[in-house]
């Protein structure tokens, strides 16, 4: 068994976005993506309330915003004892079995009733202290006080953190409480930096020292031989402590920095956290910042377990997208089957669109900028609907290769339209639609893809051209310099194809602000209208 200490995998049932749900984690990399309120941060928040027994002196209103509102929804529409909502999470562990303490975490007493390692929370209604039950059906109030909160290993005994089985780190840079947020992370880089001999002796020491530095102050002392001093019960070193770097403390740092400098301290210490969880870090920093701390994981000790929670796609992709899960509809989806070729292209390609692409419901990729200007207005020429009511996305490629969002694709359930040139090849010959459309026979419900199919007609603006020539003539002559040649690639196209292959971008604006499409002076391509058609159906 290996030696490395990690979780395996959680269960939630009925605590925030999850009524119920279930995954199994890589042992060193987790990356969460998804929409906003999915539940990307409930299972980090999870994962904290187990191992750092959260809420276990809080007020006990606070579960109103912990239990999940499905099953609140339902108590209040039939309340009965039966029907209170409960809050279960349960938490699979990978230990050394040689390893201190390791044996009162294994055991049985889980969902499963099989013999392994983990921690179990349960928040329920305790039945022993009573309640006026006629007051709760008449009033239809959950009794939130009546609650138990209870954290058990799974040999059935009381866990004590004392034991704590993982040493683990949270960095959250959305949070809105800065000072906090820092109190709780020196804390815990302070617990975990030193064994308790050491911290015991700090403690003493900076007590002491404090005492004696302090008497000797005169003005402390008072009439009638009475002084000031220092009460040792008020002095808790961890409330004062800061981490400094530079010769300045992290809280003064800008926000961006503070954040790079948590992750470098966090995952680059000799005794490193076994887990360390991460929301959000993207927050506050530049591309270049941002940069530096994708380094910083990429080379952190393997033997930490990361959980990170992100809405970027260059942290998704760079870190490899077989770490990441894709939280829908209460469920994780891993991509781990991803090609091994795939997942490190995109961790070159950093101008990607990967996680638009998996956060959409409907998508139109297009190879470039003018596609990605004119096919909306295009979209609502053919439906009557905008794509952000059929909740359709366009996206770019970006000169990458349609086909490698296609493999991504591959294990989602999405439809998606290519729009792509033929490009014909040097003796004019292009292959068919229905010749790349095979390819993807598996998916030919979810994939499709679509192009001219004249030779002539070999890239978008050719083919918008010969769609609306005579519109396009008189719209481009007021622009274009007679003389010039508008060679592109090197090849004369003619003044009005040449003007468009070379003022690609430009030349779709002006048609944006002329309301060329709106007005119903430009008609889409017949490749195009196909592939609208079939991705509004």
């Amino acid at each position: 068994m290996s030696e490395q200490s990690y979780i395996k995998s959680i269960f939630i049932k009925g605590f925030k976005k999850f009524r119920e749900f279930d995954m199994e984690f890589n042992n060193q990399m987790n990356i969460f993506v998804g929409e906003n309120e999915v539940g990307k941060s409930t299972v980090l928040n999870a994962i904290k309330l187990v191992l750092n027994q959260d809420y276990r002196y809080a007020d006990k209103a606070v579960l109103e915003d912990l239990f999940n509102v499905d099953l609140i929804k339902s108590f209040k529409e039939n309340p009965s004892i039966e029907n209170l909502p409960k809050i279960y999470i349960e938490l699979e562990l990978e230990l050394n079995p040689s390893g201190k303490n390791a044996e009162y975490f294994w055991g049985e007493h889980n969902l499963n009733r099989t013999a392994k390692y983990g921690i179990s929370f349960t928040c329920e209604f305790d039945e022993e202290l009573g309640c006026d039950i006629a007051g709760l059906k008449e009033n239809s109030e959950i009794p939130y006080e009546y609650y138990m909160l209870r954290w058990n290993t799974f040999s059935g005994m009381p866990y004590n953190l004392l034991k704590k089985p993982l040493t683990f780190l949270f960095l959250n840079t959305s949070e809105q409480g800065r000072y906090s947020s820092f109190n709780y992370y020196t804390r815990n880089v302070f617990e975990n930096s030193f064994s308790d001999s050491q911290k015991l002796e700090i403690k003493n020491r900076f007590r002491n020292s404090l005492k004696i530095d302090f008497g000797k102050i005169d003005s402390v002392q008072l009439e009638n031989d009475r002084v000031f001093g220092i009460d040792s019960k008020k002095v808790i070193l961890e409330n004062i402590l800061s981490i400094f770097a530079q010769g300045v403390s992290l809280e003064n740092h800008g926000s961006g920095m503070e954040s790079l400098i948590k992750t470098e301290i966090a995952l680059n210490r000799k005794d490193e956290f076994n887990v360390v969880l991460m929301e959000e870090p993207e927050n506050h920093l530049s591309f270049t910042n941002m940069q530096k701390m994708i380094s910083i994981v990429s080379q952190r000790n393997e033997s930490s377990q990361l959980f990170i929670a992100t809405h970027s796609s260059m942290i998704a992709s760079r870190l490899d997208l077989r770490n990441v899960f894709w939280i829908t509809e209460g469920q994780a989806h891993s991509l781990q089957n991803v090609a091994p070729e795939v997942a490190i292209f995109f961790t070159k390609a950093v101008n990607n669109n990967f996680l638009q692409l998996l956060l959409s419901k409907k998508v139109i990729l297009v190879e470039g900028p003018t596609e990605f200007l004119l096919v909306p207005e295009f979209y609502e020429q053919e439906t009557g609907k905008t794509i952000f009511n059929d909740q359709v996305t366009i996206i770019s490629c970006n000169g990458i290769s349609y086909k490698k969002y296609l493999q991504i694709a591959e294990h989602t359930d999405k439809r998606i339209a290519v729009l792509t040139d033929n490009d014909k090849n040097e003796n004019g010959q292009i292959q068919s639609a229905a010749a790349l459309n095979s390819a993807y026979k598996e998916q030919k419900e979810k994939f499709r893809i679509f192009m001219a199919q004249d030779a002539n007609q070999w890239t978008w603006e050719v083919c918008l051209y010969h769609s609306n020539e005579a519109i396009l003539k008189e719209f481009i002559e007021s622009s274009f310099q007679k003389e010039a040649a508008y060679k592109y690639n090197g090849e004369d196209y003619g003044p009005y194809i040449g003007y468009m292959l070379n003022h690609k971008a430009d030349f779709a604006f002006e048609i944006l602000n002329k309301n060329l499409i709106r007005k119903n002076n430009l008609k889409m391509p017949d490749y195009v209208k196909e592939a609208i058609q079939w991705v509004s159906e």
